[in-house]
């Protein structure tokens, strides 16, 4: 990553689902409560939390 650049907060993971990457923690993908974005209140389009950008919330039956 160089200076003045940050990660797309929707390809950033939870820390639940960073830590399911190890092969210790399978199942902490069902841990992760950020499932969808949360809209800041009175605002239009900005958001106060950003959904988990891990492949596992894309599935059609939500969390693995």
């Amino acid at each position: 990553m160089t200076l003045g650049t940050r990660p797309s907060p929707t390809g950033t993971l939870s820390a639940e689902c960073t830590l399911a990457l190890r092969p210790d923690y399978p199942d902490m993908h069902s841990k992760c409560s950020r499932t969808r974005d949360i809209p800041l209140p009175h605002s239009h389009g900005i958001l106060l939390v950003h959904r988990c950008g891990c492949s596992c919330h894309a599935r059609a039956g939500g969390i693995r």
